[in-house]
């Protein structure tokens, strides 16, 4: 019974790491996303200031 125990106990500390990479790698991707929106959203200012 108490390997069972132990075995879910491991099982469960993988499964919430396995969450926190996803959390993480989701947020690094929404940055990333932020950052380009940003700067296309740059180049077109600049292009309509110079017409």
């Amino acid at each position: 019974m108490t390997k069972s125990k132990e075995k879910i106990q491991i099982l469960r500390a993988k499964a919430e790491a396995s969450l926190n990479k996803t959390a993480q790698l989701q947020q690094a991707l929404a940055q990333l996303e932020a950052t380009l929106t940003r700067k296309e959203n740059q180049k077109v200012t600049e292009k309509s200031k110079k017409s």
